[in-house]
């Protein structure tokens, strides 16, 4: 007998309908993701190191990152172009393996102008693979667990960090910053070991055919640019726009959090650097949860929308409380564990929800334009924004004023977009 819940969750119904290339595309983009943000999240933890060898402040630190999303906010819609225009595998292993590099570079960096140029163009190509591979999750999978396969993508999130913080420890202690970045270069054959293994999505292979009447790969397509007038078209200007202001609230939340989460601990909780990389693995480990529950509540019990909203919300209820009232550092990761499992809980919703409202010949632009250019444009500003209110107002506020209050706004704008359903093909929703 099927194992099946009130809301009609069945269990042996999940295993059939993902059995094949829907699951073997969601382990290797998990995979792939979760090895790139490992390499990025590297540098979180090598901040205060690296800012203590080349006599920097933590502003030089800010600069870099926001360069790096600075650069990232560029490529990523190139990147999102280029992958409705190329195809879905090629970019993938391209921005995965390119991003290995530069990070695996890090660790040979002569001087800060060479650690920053390693950085930026390091995260610009790492940032690509996301609308790329979330594309081909919802492209791939059955429209009953489109939802669900796409929220647990995202777990390549908090598990990328849980890895990198476990690299860290292992490193920091005894060898420092710059011997943690070599395991990189191992990312490069990975990148072609997955790419191996899949298969371009035939939802993208049947919309190249109808465009331009034949299935051969040189025929003549599109104009590039007609991808990105389309997003403003009367059509879907409203959809667009909400979803990507909402998308800048929401991150600079995440992103101030979670690149100067190390630096809070250390500066203002007095952690050492070894005993704050090693606590952010267990907080990461239960971020992780976030994803499996949001993957049910908005596909089984609410919609995309409204999960995104409860989780932005109840995020910035426990992140707030955790700023004021925790001193205990076991009281402190499980606080961070459980305010993060909500951050990434809404982003598991929202990247798939905007993947799905915008039709297949420009979904790969949609997602990179208004979700991941979103992304890049709140964390290119949090970077600048932190540093210069921590020397005013401590972190304590500094975070309560760009992780708290930015939650609670985008939940607001979130409301504004139509609260579509779930569970149905995405050819209903990109209309």
């Amino acid at each position: 007998m099927a194992n099946t819940t009130p809301d009609g969750f069945s269990a042996s119904a999940f295993v059939d309908a993902v059995a094949g290339h829907p699951i073997r595309t969601f382990v290797i983009c998990l995979l792939g993701l979760t090895l790139s943000t490992m390499d990025q999240a590297l540098f979180s933890y090598a901040i205060p190191g690296l800012t203590a060898e080349f006599n920097v402040g933590l502003d030089v630190a800010g600069a870099m990152l926001s360069l790096s999303f600075l650069a990232a906010s560029f490529t990523v819609v190139v990147s999102g172009v280029m992958t409705d225009y190329f195809g879905r595998r090629r970019m993938f292993v391209i921005t995965m393996a390119l991003s290995a590099l530069f990070v695996g570079c890090h660790a040979m960096a002569p001087t800060i102008e060479w650690l920053t140029l390693f950085r930026v163009l390091g995260f610009a190509t790492a940032v690509g693979m996301f609308p790329v591979a979330a594309t081909m999750i919802v492209e791939s999978a059955p429209a009953r667990y489109r939802g669900t396969l796409s929220a647990w993508l995202q777990m390549s999130y908090p598990l990328g960090f849980a890895i990198g913080a476990l690299v860290a420890s292992l490193f920091l202690a005894d060898l420092g910053w710059r011997a943690m970045f070599y395991p990189a270069f191992l990312v490069i054959p990975a990148a072609f070991l997955l790419g191996a293994g899949l298969k371009e999505t035939k939802r993208f292979a049947s919309a190249q055919q109808h465009s331009t009447g034949t299935a051969t790969p040189n025929a003549k397509r599109r104009p590039l640019k007609a991808h990105l007038a389309e997003l403003l078209s009367p059509q879907l200007r409203r959809r667009s726009l909400i979803c990507f202001v909402g998308t800048i609230f929401s991150n600079l939340a995440i992103a101030g959090a979670t690149y100067f989460l190390p630096t809070f601990l250390i500066e203002d909780r007095g952690v050492s650097q070894a005993d704050a990389a090693g606590m952010l693995v267990w907080s990461w480990a239960i971020a992780a949860v976030g994803y499996l529950l949001a993957s049910y509540v908005g596909e089984f019990v609410l919609t995309r929308r409204n999960t995104v909203i409860l989780y932005q919300w109840l995020g910035a209820v426990c992140f707030g409380l955790t700023l004021w009232l925790v001193e205990s550092p076991t009281l402190l990761m499980i606080g961070i564990g459980i305010s993060t499992m909500f951050f990434f809980g809404s982003e598991s919703m929202r990247m798939p929800m905007v993947a799905e409202i915008f039709p297949t010949r420009l979904r790969a632009t949609a997602a990179a334009t208004v979700g991941s250019l979103g992304v890049t444009t709140a964390s290119l500003t949090a970077p600048l924004l932190i540093p210069a209110t921590v020397a005013a107002l401590g972190w304590t506020w500094t975070f309560t004023l760009f992780a708290v209050v930015p939650l609670v706004i985008a939940g607001f704008i979130f409301s504004c977009l139509e609260n579509f359903p779930a569970g149905v093909e995405i050819e209903e929703l990109s209309v």
